[in-house]
């Protein structure tokens, strides 16, 4: 396998697990202190292990003037990403509108691919096309999704829009990210753009009009946890669009988060895991076993 598809496939599987369990612990918290408190919370406590990684390591990256004003577009653009994700979470059913956001990870595949010109072998191409189906079947039933597009469903109407929004903005982030970050020393610019994110997400919940304080400390431990391993995933992702030509196989790999968020919630939540989900799970398995191999 060469190198550099090795560092891409661990940078995605990386953002996988960072991302797959920051949702679990956002399960604990999303319902008691509510979806934007989660989220600020989960982006300011993410800056610390950034900060920590800075002084450990010691980066040394020259910068200019348009880098900041990137480094600032980006981080207000990321948080304003998110928020309508977290509104349709808020409104609708999360296993219908989950996979429609994942589905970011063809939109950014194909942009990469026609516009950029990514090169992918064939091999390639159906591996990913197999990991997307996964990620598709992971989370819903496709009958109910497909009454949820059509306009048959008592749920089409609840964060449907706000989702769709999301999902598009969501991608051309990614795309703006890896554009930015190709070839560049990633943890600086990360810790920036994420520290914009959080101070966007603040002004957003001042505005209107969302309470950021949280009473007691139990939460407190999940909140950690969410803020720990999301900025893993960034972290990992971003090293894979630094390190790596390969952008969609980064975002499609990184984009099969539920399956350790379903794994975490069957061990220490007794959730049970349906047909489909398995069926889900072993496909996007045989998607990556394929991708390492071609």
């Amino acid at each position: 396998m060469p190198h550099d598809l090795l560092v891409a496939m661990l940078a995605g599987l990386g953002g996988m697990l960072g991302w797959g369990t920051a949702d679990f612990f956002a399960k604990k918290t999303i319902d008691k202190i509510g979806d934007v408190t989660t989220l600020f919370w989960g982006q300011l406590i993410g800056i610390f292990p950034l900060i920590v990684l800075i002084i450990a390591y010691h980066p040394h990256t020259p910068t200019h003037s348009h880098d900041t004003l990137k480094v600032i577009l980006l981080g207000v653009y990321s948080g304003l990403s998110y928020i309508p994700a977290y509104i349709a979470f808020g409104k609708g059913k999360l296993s219908l509108l989950s996979p429609i956001f994942a589905s970011y990870a063809a939109i950014v595949a194909l942009i990469s691919a026609s516009v950029f010109h990514e090169q992918l072998t064939n091999m390639q191409q159906l591996a990913i096309v197999i990991v997307f189906c996964g990620i598709l079947l992971v989370s819903t039933n496709p009958l109910d999704l497909f009454k949820l597009l059509k306009g048959h469903s008592r749920h089409k109407t609840d964060g449907l829009n706000y989702i769709l929004v999301a999902t598009v903005s969501y991608s051309f982030w990614l795309i703006a990210l890896d554009r930015f970050l190709n070839g560049r020393n990633w943890v600086p610019f990360l810790l920036g753009i994420r520290v914009f994110s959080a101070i966007t997400l603040f002004l957003y919940a001042v505005l209107s009009g969302r309470k950021l304080f949280i009473r007691g400390h139990k939460m407190w431990k999940y909140l950690i946890g969410i803020g720990v391993f999301d900025v893993f995933a960034f972290a990992s992702v971003s090293y894979g669009f630094s390190a790596t030509p390969h952008t969609a196989i980064v975002t499609v790999l990184a984009a099969t988060f539920s399956i350790p968020t379903i794994i975490l919630a069957r061990t220490f939540l007794n959730e049970r895991v349906s047909p489909l989900q398995a069926l889900a799970s072993i496909t996007i398995l045989a998607g990556i076993v394929l991708l390492s191999v071609s």
